[in-house]
């Protein structure tokens, strides 16, 4: 009888919607609505009413919605503070496991922000990069570094000894994370990039720039790791086919929201070296500075 239970449960429930996939707007709704219609039956009759949304409570448990359609319903009608609070952007994590705000991690914090420099500024100042036709660029002699680098490491760098190198941590510290991309964990969080050659541009370019200046350490661990991001842009060929890099833009729909993402693609094997939010790039977001 008991497996019997679990049978018919497993065949209810819907994995798509429930779980790590559920939407926490379309929950709301479905609960709102529940609450709602469970109060209208109880007016007749308590225990009616109390059966309604215990039940109702049941299928979104099981289903993850109530009323079908729950997603259009929710862009449509829920207000976006409460969506853009609730739902998880394409380009953010969504772990459970977000870094806890504590006196330490504010202490180290602010000892950061005192130490932050001015990215552009830095990585001329370095020799780094340097303004060619009103635009920033590599350095003949920081790419050439960083070519002499790429050949060097593996064709999948997803060590914890070598991705240890980037936080400037023991690899201990370092996990590979089950992600169908290469991500790792520290401590309590997820880090992550969007491909191999994203990973491979990365460390490749953080050996460079020790080689060329000493001042690369003595930037905030948190503001280096940003600086590499953005750097992955300069990139004009794929780190591991050579392939011309292109700007791409699509739309992708999450349960409850559409949103704008940009990508540079390598037109050979097709990897993404970056993914960014259009907004975020058009604040400066990126360290102040655009390539």
């Amino acid at each position: 009888m008991r497996e019997s239970i679990r049978t018919v449960l497993a065949r209810v429930r819907n994995p798509e919607y429930t779980g790590e996939n559920r939407c926490v707007p379309c929950t709301i709704v479905n609960v709102s609505l529940a609450a709602a219609a469970s109060a209208i039956v109880g007016r007749v009759s308590r225990k009616g009413g109390a059966a309604a949304f215990a039940g109702s409570l049941a299928a979104i448990g099981l289903r993850g919605y109530l009323v079908p359609g729950t997603p259009a319903l929710t862009k449509r009608y829920l207000p976006a503070p409460i969506l853009e609070r609730f739902d998880t952007h394409p380009l953010e994590e969504s772990d459970e496991d977000a870094e806890e705000l504590t006196a330490e991690t504010i202490e180290e914090y602010e000892r950061q922000q005192e130490r932050a420099v001015d990215p552009e500024r830095f990585l001329l100042d370095v020799g780094a990069v340097e303004v060619r036709e009103n635009d920033l660029g590599f350095t003949d002699d920081l790419a050439d570094r960083i070519d002499n680098r790429l050949r060097t490491l593996p064709d999948d760098p997803l060590e914890p000894a070598l991705v240890a190198e980037l936080y400037g941590l023991e690899p201990a510290a370092v996990t590979v994370a089950d992600r169908p991309y290469p991500a790792v964990r520290i401590g309590r969080r997820i880090h992550s990039w969007p491909s191999t050659a994203a990973l491979r541009a990365d460390l490749a370019t953080h050996r460079a720039l020790e080689g060329l200046t000493d001042r690369w350490r003595e930037v905030p661990q948190g503001q280096r790791i940003e600086l590499l991001e953005v750097l992955r842009s300069f990139r004009e060929r794929c780190p591991d086919c050579e392939g011309p890099i292109t700007l791409t833009e699509d739309t992708v729909d999450s349960c409850c929201q559409t949103y704008a993402v940009h990508a540079l693609n390598c037109d050979g094997c097709e990897q993404p070296l970056l993914e960014f939010d259009p907004d975020d790039a058009d604040r400066g977001a990126s360290g102040g500075f655009q390539p």
